[in-house]
């Protein structure tokens, strides 16, 4: 029986460098140096006899050859890593369990009438889901949950395109803020607080103070109790907008809409259940 020469490990480093690139990229993902990265590489390259990264201004490439084997190499890592989620789930009883991962500011009824179809369909599933936004380098590389709904746009993952999302931004109705005409509150809003359901929303970069919160709920309480101001999605908020609790504020251009992005991971066991439930989704666009 002929044995492998190459390891997994050298095919999952150099997807790394692909994916997140570069070599520093990479190292800083797997919590490993820069050097060993840079080793992992050459040695496959070395067994292999092929050149799969070539240097162009400072920047690794991936050769002819290189796009050929990086394919071939998902395939070979995506059916490894289902082959150990089997194995786990063969120890736990065959219990099965799917892990939904949704935006906070994701905001959409008929995608839980959806799922609440596979739920009702599926009784021999448990199904987890959690509201948790998420930078584009940790879609990228989490693996734990089988559908992830997002606003980051990544190619490579082959998004399925869902509705878009409408937000407003809006404090305590009488936050200071809400005193300044639309020409000075672009200004005075770098003096005040943002609340953030977004880690790399751009409004942080622009305040004085940034608040990352997990849920629009949680940023409710926190503008109720006249602290800064948050970009929320309008559906989520109509009530308290309608009651008075909150009040959006006098601003050209402060709607804002976000699109959102449905990814499926190849690696979920077993797929074709994933597959089932991620047909439902996406049907019609949550």
């Amino acid at each position: 029986m002929e044995k492998s020469r190459t390891t997994l490990d050298q095919w999952v480093t150099l997807q790394a460098v692909v994916d997140y690139g570069g070599f520093a990229q990479a190292a800083e993902i797997l919590h490993r140096t820069q050097s060993s990265v840079s080793y992992t590489i050459s040695k496959l390259e070395q067994i292999l006899g092929i050149e799969i990264l070539s240097l162009e201004k400072r920047r690794a490439v991936l050769t002819h050859e290189g796009e050929l084997l990086l394919e071939l190499s998902r395939e070979i890592t995506e059916k490894a890593i289902s082959l150990e989620r089997k194995a786990k789930k063969i120890k736990l009883n065959n219990k099965l369990k799917i892990n939904i991962l949704i935006d906070p500011l994701y905001a959409s009824d008929c995608l839980l009438n959806k799922i609440s179809i596979f739920i009702r369909d599926n009784r021999h599933y448990d199904v987890s889901i959690n509201k948790i936004s998420l930078s584009k380098s940790d879609v990228l590389s989490q693996k734990e949950n089988d559908l992830t709904i997002t606003h980051h746009y990544i190619k490579s993952l082959q998004p399925i395109v869902l509705k878009s999302i409408k937000t407003v931004l809006v404090t305590h109705p009488e936050h200071t803020l809400q005193n300044y005409s639309n020409e000075e509150l672009s200004k005075q809003l770098q003096q005040h607080t943002y609340i953030s359901l977004l880690p790399d929303d751009s409004n942080n970069n622009h305040s004085i103070q940034n608040v990352n919160v997990g849920s629009v709920e949680t940023a409710l309480n926190l503008i109720k109790h006249s602290i800064g101001y948050s970009r929320l999605p309008l559906s989520l908020i109509q009530d308290e907008l309608n009651k008075k609790t909150i009040k959006q504020l006098n601003m050209q251009e402060e709607d804002k809409e976000y699109r959102f992005y449905l990814y499926m991971n190849k690696n979920s066991f077993p797929v074709e259940d994933i597959k089932n439930l991620l047909s439902i989704i996406s049907n019609k666009n949550a």
